[in-house]
């Protein structure tokens, strides 16, 4: 029996305009098609935004930025897929998903549309009941899609034995919960980059954390937050138990990636990378220890409270040239009581010290206008990061995002 043909597609984007925008390889879409060609199956990677980045559209006031609807049209016939998955990884890219579905769907009605990310995840329902829309995966998918495609495959009926899958019963929704996690994540296989234009995102040089060399890949080498923040929906993807690769598998990544795409830095997109401090001591003095020479960084941030003095030296060794701080508020009791972060100010200018002693760059993500917040609170926040000798940083206004206990808040 001839195996399914699946293409997994990255919308393109619009932004504000005069807005730079980071093109970044979709490591969530290259994970998914590594375990389908695991199993056997014939997977298309069509990342629309480096595929079109030099083609900016003025619409309205935004910027298309990526692929024209013709040329995806023209790229989905040519690969001929039975089933399209197709990544919403944030809530502003819902309106590009449907519209890469509707032109999916207006190709052949047959072929099969899976959407999967944050925004999916978040708001199951709503985006099912989009016509063009025929499931949904809910947070981490590698197992989910699977499954679905031999579901699929085989004409079976048993959707509702899937983990995490949302589909559609005789016209109305239905949602499978998402109650298993992958838990030895060293047995996943390495991201399928062999699917993506890797030359292309050197050429844009432009990664959403910022650039030292050209030449970067980005790795994820765990998984999951136990945190509580409130702006945070991660754990609708990740779950909220923390999972990590070995030390080794790691490396191992870090080091196919140097000798078979000249990559020159890693960006560690990780969101809790020194959550276990031991285990990240072991990657860098690996970086060392293997003479992997690359820079390298760390785009959405590191946690306060797992730094000091140590680690951030062996951070400088291996080739850290930017720790970026998710700091929030220079406000201690919104920081305890409404954001739920569990450090202390005067850590915060420790550590800032310690990374600019190092010559390390150091950044700060901050967060104004949490519930609750007054015009002083903000002034606090303001006024500390100012005196805080941070070599740049970056405000952002408090947005109830689906899926976050923020969103909750502000119903």
């Amino acid at each position: 029996m001839k195996l399914m043909k699946i293409l997994l597609i990255l919308p393109p984007l619009m932004v504000q305009e005069r807005e730079q925008y980071g093109v970044t390889p979709p490591l969530g879409l290259a994970y998914l098609a590594a375990v389908l060609e695991k199993n056997g199956y014939e997977v298309g990677l069509l990342d629309c935004i480096v595929e079109g980045y030099d083609n900016h559209v003025r619409q309205d006031g935004y910027f298309h930025i990526g692929l024209d609807w013709h040329a995806i049209e023209r790229r989905v016939r040519i690969f001929a897929p039975d089933v399209v998955g197709i990544s919403c990884i944030f809530s502003l890219m819902f309106p590009e998903a449907l519209k890469v579905a509707e032109i999916v769907k207006g190709i052949d009605t047959n072929i099969k549309v899976v959407m999967g990310g944050a925004h999916p995840s978040s708001l199951p329902y709503a985006v099912l009941k989009n016509e063009n829309v025929d499931f949904i995966t809910i947070g981490e998918s590698e197992i989910t899609l699977l499954e679905l495609v031999r579901c699929i495959e085989q004409n079976d009926t048993g959707l509702s034995a899937i983990d995490g899958l949302g589909y559609k019963m005789d016209g109305v929704a239905a949602l499978n919960p998402k109650t298993r996690f992958i838990e030895n994540i060293d047995e996943i296989p390495f991201p399928a980059r062999h699917l993506l234009p890797m030359e292309k995102y050197y050429k844009a040089g432009e990664s959403h954390g910022g650039l030292k060399r050209d030449r970067y890949a980005s790795v994820i080498t765990s998984r999951g937050c136990p945190g509580n923040c409130i702006y945070c929906s991660i754990h609708t993807i990740w779950g909220t138990r923390w999972r990590a690769r070995s030390p080794d598998n790691v490396l191992d990544e870090i080091e196919h990636l140097v000798n078979d795409y000249g990559v020159e830095e890693i960006h560690f997109e990780d969101d809790n990378l020194t959550f276990d401090r031991e285990r990240a001591k072991m990657i860098f003095h690996g970086i060392i220890d293997r003479g992997l020479d690359i820079t390298w960084t760390t785009p959405n941030g590191l946690a306060v409270w797992t730094l000091d003095e140590e680690i951030l030296k062996l951070m400088k060794i291996s080739g850290c040239y930017q720790i970026n701080l998710g700091i929030e508020s220079g406000n201690e009791e919104v920081l305890r009581k409404v954001i739920r972060k569990p450090f202390k100010l005067e850590k915060v200018r420790e550590i800032v010290k310690k990374i600019g002693e190092l010559g390390i760059w150091s950044h700060g993500f901050f967060i104004l206008g949490m519930p609750g917040e007054t015009k002083q609170t903000i002034m606090d926040t303001i006024d500390f990061a100012t005196n805080l000798n941070l070599d740049s940083a970056s405000f952002f206004v408090a947005t109830p995002y689906p899926g976050t206990k923020l969103c909750d808040i502000c119903k």
